[in-house]
Protein backbone atom coordinates (compact mmCIF):
# COMPACT_ATOMS: atom_id res chain seq x y z
CA UNK A 1 0.00 0.00 0.00
CA UNK A 2 1.45 3.93 -1.14
CA UNK A 3 2.11 5.95 1.99
CA UNK A 4 -0.02 8.58 0.32
CA UNK A 5 -3.58 6.44 0.32
CA UNK A 6 -3.66 6.37 4.10
CA UNK A 7 -3.67 9.44 5.69
CA UNK A 8 -5.28 11.24 8.61
CA UNK A 9 -6.86 14.79 8.74
CA UNK A 10 -8.96 16.08 12.43
CA UNK A 11 -10.83 12.51 13.86
CA UNK A 12 -11.02 10.58 10.40
CA UNK A 13 -8.32 8.74 9.20
CA UNK A 14 -8.59 8.19 5.27
CA UNK A 15 -7.83 5.28 2.67
CA UNK A 16 -8.59 5.20 -0.70
CA UNK A 17 -8.99 1.30 -1.90
CA UNK A 18 -10.51 -0.57 -4.90
CA UNK A 19 -13.80 -2.22 -3.39
CA UNK A 20 -15.61 -4.21 -5.56
CA UNK A 21 -15.16 -3.08 -8.53
CA UNK A 22 -14.54 0.79 -7.88
CA UNK A 23 -11.93 3.32 -6.07
CA UNK A 24 -13.58 4.16 -3.26
CA UNK A 25 -12.49 6.20 -0.21
CA UNK A 26 -13.12 4.72 3.16
CA UNK A 27 -13.50 7.15 6.37
CA UNK A 28 -12.13 5.28 9.74
CA UNK A 29 -13.64 7.28 12.63
CA UNK A 30 -11.08 8.01 16.00
CA UNK A 31 -14.29 6.70 17.76
CA UNK A 32 -13.66 3.04 15.63
CA UNK A 33 -10.17 2.92 16.39
CA UNK A 34 -10.50 3.32 19.94
CA UNK A 35 -13.88 1.10 20.27
CA UNK A 36 -11.66 -1.31 18.23
CA UNK A 37 -8.41 -1.07 20.72
CA UNK A 38 -10.85 -0.75 23.90
CA UNK A 39 -8.69 2.48 24.79
CA UNK A 40 -10.07 5.02 27.40
CA UNK A 41 -10.39 8.64 26.86
CA UNK A 42 -7.50 9.86 27.89
CA UNK A 43 -5.14 7.05 25.68
CA UNK A 44 -7.36 7.56 22.67
CA UNK A 45 -6.44 11.46 22.96
CA UNK A 46 -2.71 11.01 22.79
CA UNK A 47 -2.99 8.56 19.83
CA UNK A 48 -1.27 10.64 16.68
CA UNK A 49 -2.12 10.84 13.50
CA UNK A 50 0.78 8.27 12.62
CA UNK A 51 -0.55 6.09 14.78
CA UNK A 52 -3.85 6.06 13.42
CA UNK A 53 -2.70 5.86 9.48
CA UNK A 54 -0.42 2.75 11.05
CA UNK A 55 -3.59 0.97 12.49
CA UNK A 56 -5.40 1.46 9.51
CA UNK A 57 -2.29 0.19 7.06
CA UNK A 58 -2.20 -3.23 10.14
CA UNK A 59 -5.92 -3.48 9.94
CA UNK A 60 -6.76 -2.92 6.44
CA UNK A 61 -8.49 -6.67 5.97
CA UNK A 62 -10.93 -5.54 9.07
CA UNK A 63 -11.18 -1.99 8.00
CA UNK A 64 -12.01 -3.60 4.22
CA UNK A 65 -14.50 -6.27 5.82
CA UNK A 66 -16.66 -3.21 7.84
CA UNK A 67 -16.47 -1.22 4.50
CA UNK A 68 -17.93 -4.00 2.62
CA UNK A 69 -20.53 -4.70 4.76
CA UNK A 70 -21.46 -0.90 4.56
CA UNK A 71 -21.73 -1.52 1.07
CA UNK A 72 -23.88 -4.05 1.04
CA UNK A 73 -26.17 -2.47 3.56
CA UNK A 74 -26.69 0.70 2.55
CA UNK A 75 -25.88 2.03 -1.14
CA UNK A 76 -23.76 -0.95 -3.36
CA UNK A 77 -23.10 2.31 -5.85
CA UNK A 78 -21.79 4.74 -3.21
CA UNK A 79 -18.13 6.73 -3.75
CA UNK A 80 -17.36 6.94 -0.06
CA UNK A 81 -17.97 4.64 3.21
CA UNK A 82 -17.32 6.05 6.76
CA UNK A 83 -16.73 3.45 9.67
CA UNK A 84 -18.34 4.40 12.93
CA UNK A 85 -17.35 3.39 16.23
CA UNK A 86 -18.91 -0.20 16.88
CA UNK A 87 -18.17 -0.74 13.06
CA UNK A 88 -14.67 -2.30 13.09
CA UNK A 89 -15.57 -4.93 16.02
CA UNK A 90 -16.80 -4.92 19.86
CA UNK A 91 -14.57 -3.76 22.92
CA UNK A 92 -10.72 -5.18 22.94
CA UNK A 93 -11.49 -7.62 19.78
CA UNK A 94 -7.63 -6.80 19.36
CA UNK A 95 -6.18 -10.57 20.11
CA UNK A 96 -6.12 -9.65 24.15
CA UNK A 97 -6.42 -12.95 25.76
CA UNK A 98 -7.08 -16.54 24.83
CA UNK A 99 -10.60 -16.83 22.59
CA UNK A 100 -11.12 -20.10 23.80
CA UNK A 101 -13.54 -19.98 26.85
CA UNK A 102 -13.31 -23.68 28.28
CA UNK A 103 -11.48 -26.71 27.20
CA UNK A 104 -12.81 -28.41 24.76
CA UNK A 105 -11.61 -32.11 25.93
CA UNK A 106 -14.50 -33.17 28.42
CA UNK A 107 -12.37 -35.94 29.42
CA UNK A 108 -9.18 -36.63 29.93
CA UNK A 109 -8.25 -39.23 26.62
CA UNK A 110 -5.67 -41.42 28.23
CA UNK A 111 -5.83 -43.02 31.35
CA UNK A 112 -3.20 -43.87 33.81
CA UNK A 113 -0.79 -47.19 33.20
CA UNK A 114 -2.76 -50.07 35.07
CA UNK A 115 -6.16 -48.51 36.04
CA UNK A 116 -8.18 -49.82 33.43
CA UNK A 117 -7.81 -53.96 32.63
CA UNK A 118 -7.15 -54.48 29.01
CA UNK A 119 -10.15 -55.03 26.54
CA UNK A 120 -11.09 -58.67 26.14
CA UNK A 121 -9.83 -59.58 22.41
CA UNK A 122 -7.43 -56.74 22.24
CA UNK A 123 -5.06 -57.68 18.97
CA UNK A 124 -2.01 -56.40 20.99
CA UNK A 125 0.08 -58.58 22.80
CA UNK A 126 2.39 -56.41 24.52
CA UNK A 127 1.42 -52.68 25.77
CA UNK A 128 2.23 -50.22 22.60
CA UNK A 129 5.30 -48.54 22.71
CA UNK A 130 7.18 -50.41 25.64
CA UNK A 131 9.71 -51.80 23.26
CA UNK A 132 12.30 -49.75 21.49
CA UNK A 133 10.89 -48.00 18.31
CA UNK A 134 14.06 -48.53 15.95
CA UNK A 135 15.81 -51.06 15.12
CA UNK A 136 19.60 -51.97 15.64
CA UNK A 137 21.22 -52.49 12.23
CA UNK A 138 21.92 -56.11 11.42
CA UNK A 139 25.46 -55.24 10.25
CA UNK A 140 27.62 -52.36 11.53
CA UNK A 141 29.89 -52.06 8.67
CA UNK A 142 26.51 -51.67 6.44
CA UNK A 143 23.98 -49.83 7.64
CA UNK A 144 22.05 -49.42 4.56
CA UNK A 145 21.37 -52.75 3.16
CA UNK A 146 18.87 -53.51 1.15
Amino acid sequence: MENDSIRASGGDTFVDVWIEGKLRGISVSRGAIETFLGLTSDQAAAMSEDERCEFVRKHLSIVLTAAKMQLRDMNPAAESVSIDSGQLGSTGRGRVGDRRKTERRKTERRTPKGSEPPRVGDRRSTERRTRERRKTPTDPANPKRG
